[in-house]
C-alpha cells in the first residue's frame, strides 16, 4: 500500500496532558486537555476529530479531559435545515435591518451583555506552545547528520519504510519540501422553560382561547387564518432590507487555508479590527495583540482545501473568513471551517462600536443561513457546529437556544438533543449524556493489532507502531492513548510525527 504524504494528515502528538488557565471560570490551572500539532489535516479527518470532542486553534488541536477539567466542554451542533427562529432572534434581525435602513440604533445594551463568549486566543491550549517544542532545532541537527531530508527531489528508493522481514513495505510518494519544513517548525439568555413542567401559555394563545369561547357562546366558530406571515424563513427575515436603505451590508467569503492575493489585500484591515476587539471586549493589553499571534490563531490552518465533489459549485471545503462589510467598512469577521457534513465555527470578532447590534448572535444566524444554502446543493452538509457548550458558563447558553441543538456524549460520542441533557448537567457539570447505559463507543480503537498498525514518521522513516517500538525507548501507552482519544478512523488515517 502506498502512502502519499501530500494528501495525508500529519500530526505531532503532545504526550503530556496540558494544564492551563481556564478562560471561563478563571481557574489558574483548572483547564486540562490533550493536544497535538497538525501540519496538515484532510477535511474528513478533522470532521471525525470534532465529532470526538476535538477542536482546533490554528494548527493546534486539543481535546478537553472532560471528567477532570474545571469546565467540561461539550461539542454542540445545530441542524440548520430544521432551525427555528425564536422571538429573540427575530428581534435581533429586525434591529439590525432597521439600522441598515435608517442608520440609527438604540444604545441600551450594557457593555458586558454580549451574548457570545469564547476563550481569547491567549487562553486557548497550545496558543504559545509552538516555541516550547522548537522543532526547528531538530531540522538543523538532522541536516548536519547522516540522515537524508525527505524532499520533492529525493529519489524514491531513499524514502525508507521500516518493516520486519517478510512484511510488505510501503512506499512514500513524493513529499514537497514545504510540508516537512512546516511540520518541523511547527448574553445571559435563560435556559428556557423547565422541561419537567407543562409549558406556560402565552398571552396571545390565552386571548385566542377567550375569543373562541365568546364565539362559541354566540354559536359561531373562529375561521382559520393563514399563518404564512409567521412562517417566514431565516433568509426571508435576514434579507428583509429595503432597497433604499441608508447602509448596505455585504458578506464576503475568503479562503484562508491557502494563501491568496485576495487575503493579502485585507489582512491588515482584519488585524486592526481584531486588535480593537481584543483590547476593548476582552481587555487585552494593546502590546499583547500582534499580527503573528492573530495569524497563528485565526488565519493559519492545517486543513487541506478542496472543491466540492461531483463538480458542485461553491466555496469548497477548507478554512474561511466570512467578512461583514457595512458599506466600505469591515465590522465583523466569522472564522469558519467548511467540512463534509457541516460548517464549524472557529471564532467571531467584531467592531465594538456596533456591539449593541448583538453581532455575535447575528453572526451565528448568518452562518446558519450559509449552511442552509450549502445544504441545497449538498443535502448532507446540514449541520452548524458551534464549538463547545459549557453549561456552567451563562454566556455560553445562547448556543443552546439555536434549535434544534445536540450535544455529543463524552463517552459514546452519539448526539443527544440538548433538551435531554440540561437536567443532567444541572446536577453534575460532567455527565454521560447517552441514556442507553449499554451503549459503547463504536469508533473505539482498543484492538492491539489496530494500535500496532498506526503509522508514524521517526528519524525521517515511515513505519508502523509495532516497528517503532522495536527500535525506540517510546512506550506503548502513548499510542494506546492516541488511539483512545482520536478513535479508530483517525488513528488509521493520521500519520504521527515522532520527534
Amino acid at each position: 500500500m502506498s502512502v502519499d504524504l501530500t494528501e495525508s494528515s500529519i500530526a505531532q502528538w503532545c504526550p503530556d496532558r496540558e494544564r492551563h488557565r481556564c478562560g471561563y471560570c478563571k481557574n489558574p490551572a483548572g483547564s486540562i486537555s490533550y493536544g497535538m500539532f497538525t501540519e496538515q489535516l484532510t477535511v474528513e479527518d478533522y470532521k471525525d476529530l470534532i465529532d470526538r470532542g476535538w477542536r482546533r486553534s490554528g494548527r493546534y488541536c486539543y481535546k478537553p479531559t472532560m471528567d477532570k477539567t474545571c469546565c467540561p466542554q461539550y461539542t454542540i451542533k445545530c441542524d440548520a435545515t430544521e432551525f427555528t427562529l425564536n422571538k429573540s432572534h427575530k428581534k435581533i434581525i429586525k434591529k439590525f435591518n432597521k439600522f441598515l435602513k435608517d442608520g440609527v440604533f438604540n444604545k441600551n445594551t450594557p457593555p458586558n451583555s454580549q451574548d457570545n463568549e469564547e476563550e481569547t486566543s491567549s487562553e486557548i491550549p497550545g496558543y504559545n506552545k509552538h516555541s516550547a517544542i522548537n522543532l526547528s532545532k531538530s531540522i538543523t541537527i538532522t541536516q548536519n547528520s547522516d540522515c537524508k531530508m525527505i524532499t520533492k527531489d529525493t529519489p524514491r528508493e531513499s524514502l525508507i519504510l521500516q518493516s520486519q522481514p517478510g512484511n510488505s513495505s510501503e512506499n512514500i510518494q513524493d513529499v514537497p519540501n514545504s510540508v516537512l519544513k512546516s511540520v518541523q517548525k511547527s448574553s445571559k439568555d435563560s435556559l428556557g422553560p423547565d422541561p419537567n413542567k407543562p409549558p406556560c401559555k402565552k398571552a396571545k394563545l390565552i386571548r385566542l382561547e377567550r375569543k373562541k369561547e365568546k364565539l362559541m357562546q354566540k354559536g359561531q366558530t373562529l375561521e382559520p387564518t393563514s399563518h404564512s406571515n409567521n412562517q417566514k424563513s431565516l433568509s426571508q427575515f435576514l434579507e428583509e432590507i429595503p432597497a433604499n436603505s441608508k447602509h448596505k451590508l455585504k458578506l464576503k467569503l475568503i479562503l484562508t487555508s491557502t494563501s491568496s492575493a485576495e487575503w493579502e489585500q485585507v489582512k491588515d484591515i482584519e488585524f486592526n479590527l481584531y486588535s480593537k476587539y481584543q483590547t476593548i471586549v476582552h481587555n487585552n493589553s494593546p502590546g499583547s495583540v500582534t499580527m503573528s499571534g492573530f495569524t497563528r490563531f485565526l488565519v493559519t490552518s492545517p486543513l487541506k482545501s478542496k472543491p466540492f465533489p461531483n463538480g458542485i459549485e461553491g466555496p469548497g471545503y477548507g478554512s474561511f473568513h466570512q467578512q461583514y462589510w457595512l458599506d466600505d467598512k469591515l465590522i465583523a469577521v466569522g472564522v469558519i471551517d467548511i467540512l463534509p457534513g457541516c460548517v464549524s465555527s472557529v471564532y467571531f470578532f467584531y467592531d465594538p462600536d456596533y456591539r449593541d447590534l448583538s453581532l455575535g448572535t447575528y453572526g451565528s444566524l448568518r452562518e446558519i443561513q450559509l449552511v442552509q444554502n450549502l445544504a441545497k446543493k449538498i443535502p448532507d452538509l446540514k449541520y452548524y457546529y458551534m464549538g463547545f457548550y459549557i453549561h456552567s458558563c451563562p454566556k455560553m447558553r445562547y448556543k443552546g437556544n439555536l434549535n434544534p441543538s445536540y450535544l455529543a456524549c463524552p463517552e459514546t460520542y452519539v448526539w443527544v438533543p440538548i433538551s435531554k441533557c440540561l437536567e443532567k448537567l444541572d446536577a453534575s457539570k460532567y455527565s454521560r449524556l447517552n441514556e442507553d447505559i449499554d451503549a459503547i463507543d463504536t469508533n473505539a480503537c482498543n484492538d492491539p493489532k489496530e494500535i500496532d498498525s498506526i503509522k508514524v514518521v521517526y528519524d525521517y522513516k515511515l513505519m508502523h507502531v509495532r516497528d517503532f517500538l522495536r527500535i525506540s525507548k517510546g512506550g506503548r501507552e502513548m499510542f494506546e492513548n492516541i488511539a483512545n482519544l482520536v478513535g479508530k478512523k483517525s488513528s488509521h488515517s493520521i500519520i504521527f510525527w515522532i520527534d
